[in-house]
């Protein structure tokens, strides 16, 4: 019995983190998304450190890959198993997955807000570091990764936003179904 509540438990988790990767489908302001806030919240919530960085990454892949396949298909000229960014964005996930293992030990409000406003900062660092690797827009010296930098802030500004927004709305969420539903305390 108590494996099935564990895998009920498990599947409300994976269930939650994918339509929040879908989610990224509807219009919304740019980075304003809930990849932080998945990755956050699968390091919280599974018992298992592997599932905490595997149904993330995987929920965000799959959105990646109908968002560049199918959305944005006039802009990648074959199919795309993988963006130029995607590795930068991934890592980026990794490392709030790690440093929410640290700060987030105990799931309170306070140390939500904590983690995801650090993990706003990690993602802004890595990805617009991703972007100046990757693309032509800014010269390849000291100067044009500040320049690359400054260009993100604007975005770094949505991602605080978003990122706390879409923790309040996965641990909130969550927090509400699990009093209201009974879902288990381990996955």
């Amino acid at each position: 019995m108590q494996t099935k509540k564990l895998d009920i438990r498990f599947g409300v988790i994976a269930f939650i983190i994918l339509i929040a990767a879908i989610s990224r489908l509807l219009p919304h302001p740019p980075n304003v998304t809930p990849l932080s806030a998945m990755a956050l919240f699968g390091a919280a919530h599974f018992s298992k450190r592997w599932q905490g960085i595997v149904v993330p990454l995987l929920a965000f892949w799959v959105s990646d890959l109908i968002i560049n396949n199918i959305i944005y298909s006039a802009y990648f000229p074959t199919f795309t198993l993988f963006s130029k960014d995607f590795y930068f964005v991934a890592g980026s996930l990794i490392l709030m997955t790690v440093l929410s293992w640290v700060m987030l030990k105990v799931v309170k409000v306070k140390h939500i807000i904590t983690t995801s406003l650090v993990g706003s900062i990690v993602f802004f660092i890595i990805t617009n570091f991703g972007t100046w690797v990757n693309w032509s827009m800014y010269p390849m010296t000291p100067t044009g990764l500040m320049t690359c930098y400054a260009a993100g802030l604007p975005f770094l500004l949505n991602s605080l936003i978003g990122d706390l927004l879409w923790c309040a709305i996965l641990f909130g969420g969550f927090a509400w179904a699990q009093r209201r539903f009974s879902v288990p305390d381990v996955a």
